[in-house]
Protein backbone atom coordinates (compact mmCIF):
# COMPACT_ATOMS: atom_id res chain seq x y z
CA UNK A 1 0.00 0.00 0.00
CA UNK A 2 1.21 3.48 -0.76
CA UNK A 3 1.76 5.22 2.58
CA UNK A 4 0.56 8.66 3.58
CA UNK A 5 4.18 9.83 3.77
CA UNK A 6 4.94 8.71 0.23
CA UNK A 7 1.83 10.47 -1.10
CA UNK A 8 2.68 13.65 0.82
CA UNK A 9 6.25 13.71 -0.46
CA UNK A 10 5.13 13.15 -4.05
CA UNK A 11 2.53 15.92 -3.92
CA UNK A 12 4.93 18.31 -2.16
CA UNK A 13 7.58 17.77 -4.83
CA UNK A 14 5.00 18.00 -7.61
CA UNK A 15 4.07 21.43 -6.23
CA UNK A 16 7.78 22.42 -6.15
CA UNK A 17 7.81 22.95 -2.38
CA UNK A 18 10.57 22.15 0.07
CA UNK A 19 9.67 20.53 3.37
CA UNK A 20 10.31 23.84 5.09
CA UNK A 21 8.10 25.78 2.66
CA UNK A 22 5.21 23.36 3.11
CA UNK A 23 5.61 23.38 6.89
CA UNK A 24 5.62 27.19 7.04
CA UNK A 25 2.58 27.37 4.72
CA UNK A 26 0.74 25.02 7.11
CA UNK A 27 1.65 27.29 10.03
CA UNK A 28 4.48 25.49 11.80
CA UNK A 29 7.26 27.61 13.33
CA UNK A 30 10.05 28.26 10.84
CA UNK A 31 12.71 26.57 12.98
CA UNK A 32 10.82 23.25 13.06
CA UNK A 33 8.68 23.34 9.90
CA UNK A 34 10.92 21.01 7.87
CA UNK A 35 11.30 18.56 10.75
CA UNK A 36 7.51 18.18 11.10
CA UNK A 37 7.05 17.54 7.37
CA UNK A 38 9.96 15.08 7.39
CA UNK A 39 8.25 13.18 10.22
CA UNK A 40 5.02 12.98 8.23
CA UNK A 41 6.85 11.87 5.10
CA UNK A 42 8.67 9.16 7.07
CA UNK A 43 5.32 7.99 8.48
CA UNK A 44 6.74 8.59 11.97
CA UNK A 45 3.89 10.95 12.76
CA UNK A 46 0.26 11.32 11.65
CA UNK A 47 -1.23 14.80 11.11
CA UNK A 48 -4.37 15.91 12.92
CA UNK A 49 -7.49 16.57 10.87
CA UNK A 50 -6.98 20.35 10.76
CA UNK A 51 -3.40 19.88 9.53
CA UNK A 52 -4.63 17.43 6.87
CA UNK A 53 -7.14 20.01 5.67
CA UNK A 54 -4.41 22.65 5.37
CA UNK A 55 -2.11 20.23 3.54
CA UNK A 56 -4.82 19.32 1.05
CA UNK A 57 -5.63 22.97 0.38
CA UNK A 58 -1.98 23.94 -0.12
CA UNK A 59 -1.34 20.91 -2.35
CA UNK A 60 -4.58 21.52 -4.31
CA UNK A 61 -6.07 18.06 -3.73
CA UNK A 62 -9.12 16.71 -1.89
CA UNK A 63 -8.34 15.33 1.58
CA UNK A 64 -9.29 11.85 0.33
CA UNK A 65 -6.27 11.89 -1.99
CA UNK A 66 -4.08 12.01 1.12
CA UNK A 67 -6.08 9.71 3.38
CA UNK A 68 -7.76 6.96 1.34
CA UNK A 69 -5.51 3.87 1.12
CA UNK A 70 -4.03 3.19 -2.32
CA UNK A 71 -3.18 -0.35 -3.37
CA UNK A 72 0.23 -0.93 -4.90
CA UNK A 73 0.90 -4.68 -4.82
CA UNK A 74 -0.84 -7.52 -6.70
CA UNK A 75 -1.76 -9.30 -3.46
CA UNK A 76 -3.54 -6.15 -2.26
CA UNK A 77 -5.58 -6.04 -5.48
CA UNK A 78 -6.47 -9.73 -5.09
CA UNK A 79 -7.63 -9.22 -1.51
CA UNK A 80 -9.61 -6.10 -2.43
CA UNK A 81 -11.24 -7.89 -5.36
CA UNK A 82 -12.17 -10.82 -3.14
CA UNK A 83 -13.79 -8.59 -0.52
CA UNK A 84 -15.55 -6.42 -3.09
CA UNK A 85 -17.11 -9.58 -4.53
CA UNK A 86 -17.95 -11.03 -1.11
CA UNK A 87 -19.44 -7.81 0.23
CA UNK A 88 -20.95 -6.46 -3.02
CA UNK A 89 -24.47 -6.53 -1.62
CA UNK A 90 -23.40 -4.50 1.42
CA UNK A 91 -21.39 -1.94 -0.51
Amino acid sequence: MITFGRKLKHLRQKNHLTQKELGIAIGFPEDSADVRIAQYEADARKPRDEILAKMAKILCVPIDVLTVPILSEPREYEAASFWMHELAAEL
